[in-house]
């Protein structure tokens, strides 16, 4: 090995693609797994093969191609992904990579969000179920989160009016209570103000109160 060298390839993409190149393992066999693959789209231990065939057999009937690859040793997870794309490459259709730790895909028919979301929850101790939990997964309907954040907003929007409209109408409704004055209503319907009448100058003084004009000379 010459000085600087790694422990692992790197698996150069056309430049044109503008994509930064793969890093896979350099013990892992890349080509004996393309010849797996391309045989009964199923690389894996013997044990597994027969019921990944099913899932395989189970996209078919759907109108999908797709491959799985089991790997027995865990590893970095970005190298799932680099080793899933790389084979899909050679191979075409949906390609699945399944170890113990993580999974990686590369699909021209299913987002990368999809993708994603797809390898959520998976029983990777059985690759098998992994396998078809992953593939039902990506098959089955997705959110649309384009729509459904339009919808919030629109939501959003319209309790703001609402809102907006009956606090102006609580405003409203104050503004006339505090302006009406008391008063009597004339026959033509408006109110008129009545002023509190003044006392009465020559009135009685009441018990307790000194008469001084009787002290006047």
């Amino acid at each position: 090995m010459s000085p600087g060298a790694t422990t692992e390839n790197v698996v150069a993409l056309p430049a044109a693609g503008g994509t930064a190149p793969q890093i896979i393992p350099s013990d892992l066999d890349m080509n004996a797994i393309l010849a797996d693959i391309k045989d009964d789209h199923v690389s894996a231990p013997a044990d597994q093969v027969a019921g990944l065939r099913e899932v395989v057999a189970h996209a078919d009937s759907q109108g999908y191609d797709v491959s799985f690859v089991v790997l027995p040793d865990a590893m970095k997870f970005t190298y799932y992904r680099d080793i899933a794309t790389e084979l899909q490459s050679e191979v075409g259709g949906t390609v699945i990579v399944l170890g113990p730790n993580s999974v990686g895909s590369s699909s021209p028919y299913f987002s990368r969000v999809h993708q994603e979301e797809a390898t959520d929850n998976l029983t990777l101790t059985n690759p098998p179920l992994a396998a078809r939990q992953m593939w039902d997964q990506m098959n089955g309907p997705s959110l649309n989160w384009t729509a459904i954040s339009l919808v919030l907003i629109v939501i959003i929007i319209i309790g703001a009016v609402i809102a907006r409209l009956r606090t102006r109408r609580q405003r409203g409704a104050t503004a006339e209570g505090s302006a009406a004055l008391p008063g009597d209503v004339g026959s033509d319907g408006v109110r008129t103000h009545k002023d509190p009448e003044p006392a009465d100058e020559t009135s009685t003084p009441g018990p307790g109160t000194t008469d001084l004009s009787r002290d006047l000379p």
